[in-house]
């Protein structure tokens, strides 16, 4: 029982320092380095894409998942380790992965307009519903009233939320987008 007690003692102090390990491993002169490894240069697009404009979803998780512990302030390099090619296929390759991330910027753009529409339609309707509510509270009387109000309470909080929550939440990762847009890409050919 005393060496269960020890150990759970022990595991408590275990602290995981994500920054640290970001650092370690990815921080190479104040810069971020994303190494993409490709056994061929058709690894880097997708599978059925013959003319070779869209990435991978594999390559894209997995830059993005590292991305996106990698703090705002830090420029990135993504590093493709691939077989010699081309200055022709180099450029083919970096526009593949400048217009993907270019692609998503403009979806979370267009998420973000609809989400200060909606927002805004919440809002003028709250604001209608109080107004009405103000104005026929004597006329409807205790029940009818109290149900308006929860009307106009619940639309108000739903423009908050869109405006705090979602909005923030589209904006951090247009950061990470854009992020990945200016981007350094370099190529390693290492066979």
């Amino acid at each position: 029982m005393k060496q269960v007690k020890k150990r759970q003692r022990k595991n408590r102090r275990i602290k995981y320092n994500e920054q640290v390990y970001i650092e370690k491993n990815y921080i190479v002169d104040g810069k971020a380095v994303i190494p993409v490894e490709l056994e061929k240069t058709d690894d880097l697009f997708m599978k059925h894409d013959f003319k070779k404009y869209e990435l991978s979803d594999e390559v894209c998780d997995y830059i993005e998942e590292i991305a996106y512990m990698i703090p705002m302030n830090t420029d990135i390099v993504i590093e493709l380790h691939c077989p010699k090619v081309d200055d022709e296929m180099q450029i083919k390759m970096i526009k593949a992965i400048k217009n993907n991330y270019g692609m998503d910027i403009d979806d979370i753009d267009y998420d973000i307009s609809k989400i200060n529409s909606r927002s805004l339609i919440y809002g003028i309707v709250g604001i209608l519903i109080l107004i009405i509510n103000l104005i026929t509270e004597p006329i409807l009387g205790e029940v009818l009233s109290n149900f308006i109000c929860v009307v106009w309470w619940v639309a108000i909080w739903e423009m908050v939320e869109l405006q705090t929550i979602e909005k923030s939440d589209a904006k951090w990762k247009r950061l990470n987008y854009q992020q990945l847009y200016d981007s350094e890409i370099t190529f390693v050919f290492d066979k």
